[in-house]
């Protein structure tokens, strides 16, 4: 007698490991950001997709950042954070922020041009949005931490197309 939901087979089953988990995260198309800080711990910048609103009142966000990496303990000295979502024209500078071609970080932001917002965090001027956040707590949770923030400022661009990263690969939408 199988125990699996109608229309499922135990071989649609994956065992619950880091690389099943891994797998099925892959499948879920998440909009391409890159996190930046600026401040006494430096100008830094990250590569990431988990983001989302948290509340409109006050105005506020979510990031997740690991915290075996330099922009999650520059984000957190430094206070503040700005997320800049890429249109679908910005591949490189996913990849380089996310660190594929192994660039220092002013070679990073030389892949465009950046604009400091309320916080001092660079925004960059091509992206389809910019949030600019002051950090208002940091929770641990794995290997994370998930970092919320109060927005301070942000720019939008025209709709258009957005990055996004589903199945270990690049995609667009328009937004």
């Amino acid at each position: 007698m199988s125990t699996s939901p109608p229309g499922q087979t135990d071989q649609d089953r994956l065992p619950l490991d880091t690389t099943s988990f891994r797998e099925a995260m892959s499948r879920i198309a998440a909009a391409v950001h890159v996190v930046t800080t600026d401040g006494s711990a430096g100008r830094l910048g990250a590569t990431v997709s988990a983001a989302c609103s948290v509340s409109d009142n006050p105005p506020s966000i979510l990031i997740c950042l690991n915290r075996e990496t330099r922009v999650h303990d520059a984000v957190l000295e430094n206070g503040c954070f700005c997320l800049n979502t890429l249109s679908d024209d910005h591949e490189d500078i996913s990849d380089a922020f996310a660190g594929r071609h192994k660039l220092e970080m002013p070679e990073r932001f030389a892949k465009g041009d950046w604009t400091a917002l309320a916080t001092g965090c660079p925004a960059l001027d091509s992206a389809r949005l910019s949030v600019d956040c002051e950090v208002h707590s940091a929770t641990e949770m794995g290997t994370h931490s998930i970092i919320v923030g109060t927005v301070t400022d942000l720019r939008m661009t025209d709709p258009g197309k957005s990055l996004l990263y589903v199945r270990r690969g690049y995609k667009s939408l328009d937004t």
